[in-house]
């Protein structure tokens, strides 16, 4: 009777509480947090029409299926910031459900339940969950793919988990072009473990056939983006040494944590080394599969990026949840006992609470800077944003029926004095003849001029009077004539 109670509770009351408790933290602030970032620009495209939306995705680092989801699910449901963060909440939800699984089927169910605690308890994807970007999407395919390839290595229901993995691995490069790496992982596993290369080789390959045809109408784009990243470079710029530590850092809120996780990680690596040595440890593949996903991409991102910088926080997504898995297998090989398992993890699950954050900071004021310009707006002002694309952003808190009007936003900022500009050859100077005050909204104009030529001019045409700054980067320059 006392087994069947143990057995009921964490079978069912446990995984129900757990679950409870992630839906919870992840609509917790849902909608504290501005706007802002790449957001709005997301959203505004995510409105438009579909040939206007597939006009802009060639020239986007996306591919179109997260564009498409938030096309109709705005058009359903509006696009208020609870709104069009719902579903990465959601998303954010089912991936700490399917870590849960992915531990419990292939290693044991504290694994599983570790593993989702400090997925949830995370910074990192808490931000994710609450941003109308594709990361938690991505999150989510990554782990489905991964669990259901770790089925297929089972052989149980071959030809359906076959089907499965293909149409998952299909979405997930049509969300990001870094899905690939999933194939990258998946590959070398299938590789480098003799059993997978004798069991799963003939079918992973199907699956790979599968869905490079399915990319074939996206494979241009992808090679397009990739020869100008490769030729032009990108924002993001080449890491140095200690972002190995720092990235990680990410993943686990506090230095503390992440310190003690590392040496988790050593001391277990240290100990199957000797282990396999002395013949008292044997070859674990699913194990092997968890130290492929997160050390393979995570090293090769990291040196690519000194050619192609690539090495950022939200680009690594994929890795973080494999790494989360990995953390928990690693503590249960070196405390084979359930109970003091059981105990260091519930200490790591309050270590992650304590330092956990529910309304995580996007650290974007936008909607605080454009009340503040439309507080200091008199008759006769004009208002200039750079960078350009500023003005997504700058139009949701503006005036959100100027932003719902997709295909005139340009020509409907320009009737109110507003000009979006990357530098001063896009702007029409004759415009601002007849202005008595200029307010200047920046983020970064550095980006699109180098050469501050936008400060030149109108340093030289009107009077600077003051400068107010809006955390994290935006500043707005007031001009008098």
């Amino acid at each position: 009777m006392k087994q069947k109670k143990q057995t009921e509770l964490f079978s069912f009351w446990l995984p129900l509480m757990g679950l409870t408790v992630v839906a919870g933290l992840r609509f917790l602030f849902l909608d504290a947090n501005d706007v802002a970032m790449d957001e709005p620009f997301t959203i505004f495209f995510a409105q438009a029409d579909l040939h206007t939306l597939f006009g802009m995705l060639p020239k986007e680092n996306n591919p179109p299926l997260y564009f498409l989801v938030m096309h109709f699910w705005t058009g359903w449901f509006g696009i208020s910031a609870f709104s069009v963060r719902f579903l990465s909440c959601v998303f954010g939800i089912l991936t700490a459900v399917m870590l849960y699984k992915t531990g419990k089927d292939f290693f044991s169910q504290p694994v599983g339940f570790f593993a989702a605690a400090l997925f949830t308890l995370s910074d990192y994807h808490q931000l994710f969950a609450h941003e109308a970007r594709v990361y938690a999407l991505f999150a989510l395919l990554t782990t489905v793919s991964m669990y259901l390839f770790l089925t297929l290595t089972t052989g149980s229901r071959k030809r359906r988990t076959l089907l499965l993995l293909a149409v998952t691995n299909i979405l997930l490069i049509y969300s990001h072009f870094f899905g690939f790496f999933i194939f990258l992982i998946q590959g070398l596993s299938v590789l480098i473990i003799s059993d997978f290369r004798k069991t799963v080789l003939k079918p992973y390959l199907v699956s790979v056939f599968i869905c490079f045809m399915a990319y074939i109408p996206w494979l241009p784009v992808l090679i397009s983006r990739f020869s100008q990243s490769a030729g032009e470079g990108t924002w993001v710029k080449p890491p140095v040494i200690s972002d190995l530590y720092t990235m990680v850092w990410r993943y686990l809120n506090a230095p503390v944590v992440t310190v003690v996780v590392l040496c988790i990680l050593t001391a277990a690596l240290i100990r199957f080394i000797l282990g396999i040595r002395n013949g008292t440890e044997k070859w674990n593949k699913r194990s092997a599969v968890l130290i492929i996903w997160f050390l393979a991409p995570y090293f090769l991102m990291f040196f690519a990026s000194f050619q192609i910088p690539m090495f950022l926080d939200r680009y690594t997504v994929f890795i973080s949840v494999g790494f989360y898995l990995l953390t928990a297998v690693a503590l249960s090989s070196l405390l084979k006992r359930t109970k003091p398992l059981l105990i260091v993890m519930s200490v790591f699950i309050i270590m992650m609470a304590v330092t956990f954050h529910p309304r995580v900071d996007n650290k974007r004021r936008l909607k605080e800077a454009v009340s503040f310009i439309r507080e200091n707006w008199k008759p006769g002002t004009c208002i200039i944003i750079c960078p350009s694309w500023l003005q997504y952003g700058f139009a949701y808190h503006y005036n959100q029926l100027i932003f719902k009007d997709y295909a005139h936003l340009p020509m409907m900022l320009n009737r109110e004095c507003i000009y979006p500009v990357n530098d001063l050859s896009s702007l029409d100077t004759n415009k601002l003849k007849q202005a008595d005050r200029v307010l200047f909204f920046e983020e970064w104009a550095s980006l699109t001029d180098p050469g501050q030529t936008l400060f030149t001019y109108l340093n030289r045409e009107f009077r600077a009077e003051n400068t107010r700054s809006f955390y994290e980067n935006f500043k707005v320059h007031q001009y008098i004539k």
